[in-house]
């Protein structure tokens, strides 16, 4: 009797079970790996693992590189703008008169109007550059976040195309015994068509097939790599899930609240302003001072208010999936324990082989299904921490 024997670790629970588990399917070595990958090889294979899709997505999805350089070309013209404004004064008539005390309104004018559009273009760019970051963030988190989703249904479509493949092969071991019976007269040759017409597996095998090249394809274009070049994706992720349950969620918050990268800049822009209060002080615009400074204020502590809902609902969710997890777990225990019965009775022969392979697919594809919301619950822990940092 033949059996997978693995080690689960979830919560502060090891449980060690002879859980039937899927296979990939050889068709697809060379595009998968059980080992810890995040590299380039030498050889000009590219590695993909969940925990690599942002560095490879950074360095080759072209979304992001037009991002990137829309926030470049932003960082620039802000450097620009700040430094050709810092060197300027504001102007005052008194400073412009000639040798016979009369005023130079012309010089005084020029002068002015250089100034104010030195502030304006200034003004201007520390507002472009914040929009660039933003949506460079936000296209970054977005981008990567759809790209790690498609990673794991990849995953699940090679678990359900090793099912299908079986499947098939069950069926097809079925139409055998099929013939016989139509030959030797037991069935009539209505039900024998009547039971080859229900066998759909072949076609169900091959869209399974076609489902999975598909969203390998996507998934290639999403990481911004050609699906021609050579891809190894790392199929085993199987992580120690304690760290889950040791989660200190107000530590967490807190290192979250010094991370983030919104908060940051709305404190930077809120140390920008307070730079210039000689300036406001100077033109008798102190009310106008204290008003920006408030609303400043004000959307810190939008930002700080938001950025604790999303995490706290990150938290959550990461907890419901856990959960979760820990109760399928159980699920797929006693349907092991079925599949072990039944090849108890298939050994005294009690029950056929055919009864053992149905039960086998049975539990192999319960099994892909929790594998799936385990990989899923790994998903939305890489989520947490990516939040945690302030991404």
């Amino acid at each position: 009797m033949r059996r997978t024997f693995i080690s689960f670790l979830i919560g502060t629970l090891v449980v060690s079970s002879s859980i039937s588990m899927i296979n990939i399917p050889s068709a697809y070595a060379d595009a998968t790996d059980n080992s810890t990958i995040n590299e380039v090889s030498d050889s000009g294979t590219i590695k993909v693992s969940l925990e690599n899709i942002r560095e490879i997505m950074t360095e080759n999805n072209l979304d992001i590189k037009i991002l990137d350089n829309k926030l470049k070309i932003a960082q620039e013209t802000y450097d620009d703008d700040k430094s050709a404004y810092t060197s300027k004064t504001e102007p005052k008539q008194e400073d412009y008169k000639d040798d016979n005390g009369n005023y130079d309104d012309a010089a005084y004018k020029k002068a002015l109007d250089a100034y104010k559009s030195a502030k304006s273009d200034y003004e201007k760019s520390k507002d472009d550059l914040k929009t660039a970051r933003d949506n460079y963030d936000k296209g970054v988190e977005d981008k990567v976040y759809a790209a790690q989703q498609a990673y794991i249904a990849y995953l699940y479509d090679l678990s359900k195309n090793t099912i299908t493949e079986d499947t098939q092969e069950q069926n097809e071991k079925k139409e055998q015994i099929y013939k016989i019976q139509y030959d030797s007269g037991f069935i009539s040759k209505n039900k024998y068509t009547e039971l080859l017409q229900a066998n759909t597996s072949a076609n169900d095998s091959k869209s399974t097939k076609d489902t999975a090249e598909l969203d390998r394809v996507k998934l290639c274009n999403t990481l911004g790599i050609s699906p021609e070049e050579k891809v190894i994706f790392n199929t085993d992720i199987t992580k120690d899930f304690q760290v889950i349950a040791k989660i200190n969620y107000e530590d967490d918050l807190k290192h979250m609240l010094d991370n983030n990268l919104e908060i940051k800049l709305q404190n930077d822009t809120i140390d920008d302003l307070k730079d210039q209060e000689d300036d406001y002080d100077d033109k008798d615009q102190d009310d106008i001072y204290d008003y920006k400074l408030e609303n400043e204020n004000t959307q810190l502590t939008q930002l700080i208010n938001n950025s604790e809902t999303d995490f706290k609902k990150q938290y959550n969710d990461l907890m419901t999936s856990y959960n979760s997890i820990k109760s399928s777990y159980d699920v797929i225990n006693q349907k092991q324990k079925e599949y072990e019965i039944e090849q108890t009775k298939y050994d005294y022969g009690f029950v056929s082989k055919n009864d053992v392979d149905a039960a086998k697919l049975t539990l192999d594809s319960e099994n892909a299904d929790f594998i799936n919301k385990r990989n899923q619950c790994y998903l939305s822990y890489l989520k947490y921490i990516e939040m945690k940092e302030g991404y």
